[in-house]
């Protein structure tokens, strides 16, 4: 390559990264100023049943029926609910928090989701490759509109930085975000995903200790018959049938298997959010 062209490829290479630092300084500036003037930006949803945002992380490999609890939802009171481990449960298990940002708390995190971009949908793609590693899911209501971007694994730049900034925030509140302490999430609604095992229970074994697979627990199903057949099916509980499922779910072991009828179950117990009606939240 002749000397002018070298010149012109390190100029342009230059510029490049002239242009990608100020963007970030910019993005940056822009989030500095806001957190001191934080009645800048848009006026956010003060409806108390609208889901104003969604970050979930998903999944690289999952069962088409295993959907996780969306890890972090903001509604429009300001209700914020996370997923998180419960390190002193043994086993550990996974819980939803209910928190509540204070109304400038709120304001301040719907701003930072316009800084992101997030105002319209977007991709955020990237070169790399990870194994295993899902994309993270992002939705945000601007303008009367769910507006749903895309950031895949090893995606960078400086809005997906204020993306990843918005989302550290969300899991950790300070407690000065906060108009109360967090307390475990109780739904209304709780969705029940059976699969029915090749095993029959039979009669002669006792109810509770002894079971066809070693290290697995036999226990009755307290509640509504599970539909038997092969294919996973979904139950959508509500009030105090609910109530029970939810007790059931933190305190059965992992590897419980529930005796409804004649035939053996594995259960999914997956809470639904606010905005979740019925079994099609489980759904892709």
């Amino acid at each position: 390559m002749s000397g002018p062209s070298q010149d012109l490829v390190k100029a342009r290479t230059r510029r490049l990264l002239i242009s990608g630092a100020l963007a970030v300084l910019l993005s940056v500036g822009l989030l500095a100023i806001g957190h001191h003037h934080t009645w800048w930006g848009p006026e956010p949803s003060r409806d108390p049943g609208a889901l104003v945002l969604r970050i979930r992380f998903v999944e690289g490999m999952a069962s088409p029926f295993d959907r996780p609890v969306p890890d972090i939802s903001v509604y429009g009171d300001g209700r914020v609910l996370t997923t998180a481990i419960d390190l002193a449960a043994s086993p550990a298990r996974e819980v939803v928090k209910d928190q509540r940002l204070t109304h400038i708390a709120y304001r301040r995190v719907y701003r930072d989701a316009h800084l992101a971009g997030l105002g319209r949908s977007r991709s955020f793609h990237s070169d790399q490759q990870i194994l295993d590693a899902g994309p993270t899911v992002v939705t945000l209501l601007a303008g009367g509109r769910r507006h749903v971007s895309t950031v895949q694994p090893g995606a960078s730049g400086a809005r997906v930085w204020l993306i990843n900034r918005l989302a550290n925030h969300l899991r950790s509140l300070p407690r000065s975000d906060l108009e109360r302490p967090p307390v475990t999430y109780r739904p209304e609604r709780m969705a029940i995903v059976a699969w029915q095992s090749q095993e029959k229970w039979q009669s002669q074994e006792s109810s509770s200790g002894s079971s066809p697979d070693a290290g697995t627990t036999v226990t009755p199903w307290p509640l509504r018959p599970l539909p038997a057949g092969q294919q996973a099916t979904c139950t959508l509980l509500t009030g105090a049938d609910s109530e029970v499922a939810a007790r059931l779910a933190d305190s059965a072991a992992p590897n419980t298997a529930w005796r409804s009828g004649p035939n053996l179950y594995a259960v999914l117990f997956r809470p639904l959010l606010p905005d979740e009606t019925d079994c099609t939240a489980l759904t892709p």
